[in-house]
């Protein structure tokens, strides 16, 4: 009988830790097993992390075995508050105690981007090294898999595979060097450039999850990397199975976003335009129910909310604050329209936003306010929905109105016929599915290690 090969999957982003980072390493943890892979994970152990969705650890399959090494944390915790009663000056010393620990960490976070590189996670780096090297002492792993950000996760593998002779993939769901989130700190910059050149060249293989992403590699760093291989982020068919649908807004056009918005990332254009077709009477504001999940304006920011008073749309406008992750799948599967709000930064058609493959499983019509690119020709190519520049007005009040003559005539139509079409988006969007991105992961690590599937 042929062994059982095993992956260490290196990934500071894991469950119970939630959100946008966690889905690919969870999902390849749950499916290489059935590609003839055993999966040991080095993640966190999640102490500081604010969120944390531990409902997630169920997906995962029992033969997984996890490992978590602790991080040491640069910023002082802040304090519960409470304690027990005491004298005048006692209950004085704890107020100037506060106030010490607000300076230095405001202190720490001006001086992070000088000392912490390339990324915040750096500091669980020792620890984790320290925690891999006992693994690879104790097991025979036959690869060595880290998916980024952070791209700390790189470093870490990379240490283990040339300590042990292991060979390695290196997985970018964004870029490292390329990103258009940068520190700005030229010094800083030229460092991390030599640390993502010995990364890209000493990899087995690199992943990443755009066509753009690859090129932009290959256009970077030619030859020096060994292979290149696209693998998709994408959906998982049984998260959607049996869902429930929540927050409904029978009789309505329940358009619905989920997920963080901030300065470069807002809905106000949309808002305008859809002020515009409620006076032109092109729309009926009755019909109309806009629901907002997640973060709907930064801490310290208020504009999205001021832009709905100052529209006069309260009574559309609905936000429900975060919502655990089931529960806000069911907000999706309840809504007529799923909102796909994009950066407005000159190289955001770049990237593919994860909530794109979390609609494809929910499969409701796509409202994409997105600069051109991948993200908006998968939506187009399938047929997914509407597509618009999110800074052209008139694209985006053509798009909302598109979406809703839509959903009007739908109303209109018999249920074998709204059956019929939601088996044919299904089939449309087959090619994302999580399981079959693990097969190709499972698929390159036999090829890389000289063998087949």
């Amino acid at each position: 009988m042929t062994r059982k090969k095993t992956v260490l999957l290196i990934c500071y982003y894991f469950p119970p830790i939630g959100g946008g980072g966690v889905p690919r390493p969870l999902k390849m943890a749950k499916y290489l097993g059935q590609f003839g892979w055993n999966v040991h994970v080095l993640t966190v152990a999640p102490a500081y992390h604010a969120t944390l969705d531990p409902s997630l650890l169920e997906q995962i399959p029992q033969d997984v075995q996890i490992h978590r090494a602790p991080e040491w944390n640069l910023l002082p915790k802040r304090s519960a508050g409470g304690g027990s009663a005491g004298t005048t000056v006692a209950a004085a010393a704890p107020g100037v105690m506060s106030q010490a620990k607000a300076k230095l960490r405001s202190l720490l976070k001006k001086i992070k981007p000088y000392l912490l590189i390339p990324d915040d996670q750096i500091l669980w780096y020792p620890a984790a090294l320290k925690l891999g090297r006992e693994l690879m002492k104790q097991q025979q792993f036959d690869m060595i898999f880290s998916t980024s950000g952070p791209v700390t996760n790189h470093l870490i593998a990379q240490k283990l595979s040339a300590e042990f002779g292991c060979q390695w993939i290196a997985d970018f769901r964004d870029p490292w060097t390329q990103n258009m989130h940068r520190s700005g700190i030229a010094w800083r910059e030229k460092l991390e450039e030599k640390m993502e050149q010995r990364v890209m060249r000493q990899a087995n293989a690199i992943t990443t999850v755009t066509a753009s992403f690859a090129k932009n590699f290959r256009q970077k760093y030619g030859e020096s990397i060994q292979r290149l291989e696209l693998i998709y982020n994408g959906f998982d068919r049984e998260d959607f199975v049996g869902l429930i649908p929540m927050h409904e807004a029978p009789q309505k056009f329940h358009a619905v976003y989920a997920g963080i918005l901030y300065q470069k990332r807002n809905p106000r254009l949309l808002l305008r335009a859809i002020k515009q077709l409620i006076d032109e009477q092109k729309v009926d504001r009755r019909d109309l129910l806009l629901s907002f999940a997640g973060v709907f304006d930064y801490p310290g920011y208020s504009e999205n909310r001021d832009c709905v008073e100052q529209l006069g749309l309260q009574d559309i406008v609905r936000v429900l604050g975060n919502l655990p992750h089931r529960e806000a799948l069911g907000l999706m599967k309840g809504a007529d329209a799923l909102l796909l709000i994009g950066d407005v930064t000159s190289d955001a058609g770049h990237y593919i936003p994860g909530k794109l493959y979390e609609y494809m499983g929910i499969g409701k019509p796509i409202l994409a306010l997105n600069k051109a690119g991948e993200a908006t020709g998968i939506i187009q190519s399938f047929d997914l929905g509407q597509v618009a520049d999110p800074e052209d007005f008139d694209a985006v009040k053509q798009a909302f109105y598109q979406l809703y003559q839509e959903w009007k005539q739908k109303r209109a139509q018999q249920e074998d016929q709204q059956e019929e079409q939601r088996q044919d988006y299904q089939e449309r969007v087959k090619p994302y599915e999580r399981k079959e991105q693990a097969r190709q992961l499972a698929a390159l690590m036999n090829e890389l290690l000289g063998g087949q599937a």
